[in-house]
């Protein structure tokens, strides 16, 4: 997983700003991202993917002093090869949504986002850019911390979710093999009409059957695991 900051610079269109951990992004995703910047929308959450991989984009825009139009459009993009579920991905959503609000309650830290022209700042500007600049980094640092801890978290939920409704099909499927073996013991037991009834002896041999079956692929389910 990666956390992916952007920002749209006035002068030189879709930028990345930062991402966490730092790695080099491939040029497809770097298009993509810039090709989202370029068609900004409301603030929203919304997902692509490509080849093996995943982005869960929330854009938004924060108060800016310096920006055409008085305001910064930025978009956090977490971007992963794992499969999600819909729960985790809702998750990231909520987590993003916490991370542009708070963004947008700062009032200062849309500085940070012109830390490479600091040269055209005087003194107290360039202060407030270097601050916001590191700031900015440390928050798209901790949101990744958190999703990495969220994505854990409700990873293992699902997984005990998963096996507790195993060990419920497992449970039920021992029992109806109980249940049969007493009801093929119960015939053998009675007169000889029914021992002999074919119908009810191929229903019980099917049924049986369906029981190993089942059991079976239940079992290979498990040692996949």
């Amino acid at each position: 997983m990666i956390v992916i900051l952007s920002f749209f610079h006035t002068k030189v269109g879709p930028s990345i700003f930062y991402s966490f951990p730092q790695t080099q992004l491939a040029k497809e995703i770097l298009e993509r991202i810039y090709d989202i910047m370029d068609h900004p929308n409301k603030e929203e959450f919304f997902t692509q993917s490509f080849e093996n991989l995943k982005l869960l984009n929330y854009y938004f825009q924060i108060e800016s002093e310096w920006a055409r139009g008085k305001e910064e459009m930025i978009m956090a993009s977490i971007m992963t090869n794992q499969q999600i579920s819909p729960e985790i991905e809702e998750s990231i959503s909520i987590l993003c949504k916490k991370f542009s609000e708070k963004m947008q309650l700062d009032k200062d830290i849309f500085t940070g986002f012109h830390i490479k022209e600091l040269d055209n700042y005087d003194e107290s500007d360039r202060e407030r850019i270097i601050k916001n600049d590191s700031g900015i980094k440390n928050w798209v640092e901790d949101l990744y911390w958190e999703l990495m801890e969220d994505t854990r978290r409700k990873s293992e939920e699902e997984k005990i979710t998963l096996l507790l409704n195993d060990r419920y099909i497992f449970e039920s499927l021992e029992e109806m093999s109980r249940e049969m073996r007493t009801i093929s013991r119960e015939i053998n037991l009675s007169s000889d009409s029914l021992k002999k009834n074919s119908a009810i002896n191929n229903s019980i041999s099917n049924l049986n059957k369906i029981i190993d079956d089942l059991y079976e692929g239940y079992m290979e389910k498990m040692t996949e695991r």
